[in-house]
């Protein structure tokens, strides 16, 4: 059961984007069969769509952190000296946490702030439209830091092989 959790854990993003995309199929679907083949239209199908759109943009963002996989540009890092490449790599480190921790932040008070504000079909709180911009965010540091500690141990282990 434990080791279950823990892939449950480390494959948290990629569940809930895929449950999205299908939240996403399923809306759209059945908003043009409804448009299409009956007389009344589901209005409710965009506004879940929309909601699925948002929920698989942040949390594929998150995965694409936990794989390393968003673009560097490192053309003009990789000239610079060595002790130059390090500091440019450290301020790089701490300006993307800054940034995953001010996103959390704000985007936690625009959660609670949207939670009055009702969508126009459902009139559900648009705290689910925004809940994902804080909660990925936060999602992405945590992240960041694993794929951070991650290179630290495969340093480590390099150095002990080549010691060794």
């Amino acid at each position: 059961m434990h080791r279950g959790l823990a892939t449950l854990a480390d494959r948290f993003e990629e569940l809930v984007a895929a449950a999205a995309v299908v939240v996403i199929i399923a809306s759209v679907g059945w908003g043009v069969i409804t448009r299409y083949v009956t007389a009344q239209p589901a209005a409710w199908a965009s506004e879940i769509a929309t909601l699925g759109f948002a929920w698989v943009v942040f949390f594929g963002a998150a995965a694409c952190v936990k794989y390393r996989m968003h673009p560097a540009i490192d053309v003009l890092v990789e000239r610079l000296p060595a002790g130059a490449q390090r500091a440019v790599r450290v301020f790089n480190h701490v300006l993307l946490l800054s940034f995953f921790g001010f996103m959390a932040w704000f985007g936690t008070r625009f959660a609670i702030d949207a939670w009055d504000s009702p969508s126009p079909v459902l009139r559900m709180p648009q705290t689910w439209l925004y809940g994902p911009v804080a909660l990925c965010s936060a999602l992405m540091a945590v992240r960041y830091l694993q794929v951070l500690a991650g290179r630290v141990w495969e340093l480590d282990a390099a150095r002990e092989t080549n010691a060794g």
